[in-house]
């Protein structure tokens, strides 16, 4: 089933998500107060506000900092016409800043989406037109087309830049952590530790979060089994990718693909 949905978050001291996560829609991240860090695929930002992500599906991402004020938009795939997949695809893992200006007009198409009365005759058309407009705004934005790899980035190490770029190109590959080290000639402790230092993430739930993203996106995109997937993504076993994705999702792969598809 196709869907739109808008949430508003306030929140007044620190707070970090708990883990890096992806899904298989659209999401604007819009910070409209405060600053956060932001892990978006494979390198770490400090956002200031205002701020706006576009966040493509199955892409991880990770926030944390201090007091914050933000909006998401979450919109699924087939939601979309023509014109705004277009423009989605252009805006796909850009961070933009806008001006004053611009900003004060995205929170007041923001507000006016949090606040129509889908119940109300015509008030899926009246949403629907609201987002159009959103994207034309965003479209617009005077300093969108930053993409990940050209931004400022938080003082990451190379070193542990370079593993999270191999882990996303190589996690079909069943390496253990030793072996992990030694491809970059650096101590298992010592890799484990940096990693989580400048990531807040542990290694091993990063090298998971990749493989259960990859996997979903199969899942949703591909007839592939649920065995053939576990394959692909570098899971030791079917049974192992099953308690893993279960433990994660709160359904299995199989099930988890059939309650994405009814959502169509």
């Amino acid at each position: 089933m196709a869907f739109i949905e808008i949430e508003k978050w306030v929140h007044q001291s620190e707070w970090a998500m708990h883990d890096l996560h992806s899904h298989p829609h659209y999401e604007f991240y819009f910070l409209s107060k405060g600053s956060r860090s932001f892990f978006l695929s494979n390198a770490l930002y400090k956002l200031e506000a205002p701020a706006i992500v576009a966040i493509p599906p199955h892409v991880m991402h990770k926030t944390e900092g201090g007091a914050f004020e933000r909006y998401n938009l979450n919109v699924s795939v087939d939601y979309l016409n023509d014109f705004e997949k277009e423009s989605l695809e252009k805006k796909a893992l850009c961070i933009m800043k806008p001006t004053a200006t611009e900003a004060a007009e995205l929170l007041h198409i923001l507000s006016l989406l949090e606040n129509v009365d889908r119940r109300q005759k015509y008030g899926e058309y009246i949403l629907n037109t609201l987002f159009s407009y959103f994207v034309i705004t965003v479209s617009q934005l005077k300093s969108a087309g930053q993409t990940p790899h050209t931004e400022t980035k938080s003082s990451i190490p190379p070193l542990i830049l370079k593993v999270i770029d191999y882990i996303n190109e190589n996690y079909d590959q069943k390496q253990t952590l030793d072996e992990l080290a030694k491809n970059f000639f650096v101590a298992r402790s010592t890799l484990i530790y940096n990693f989580k230092k400048y990531t807040n993430c542990s290694l091993i739930d990063f090298l998971l979060n990749v493989r259960l993203t990859k996997a979903k996106e199969l899942l949703l995109n591909t007839k592939k089994s649920v065995n053939e997937i576990s394959e692909l993504c570098g899971f030791s076993s079917s049974n192992y990718f099953g308690l893993i994705f279960k433990k994660k999702e709160n359904l299995s792969p199989a099930n988890y693909r059939k309650h994405q598809k009814n959502k169509r």
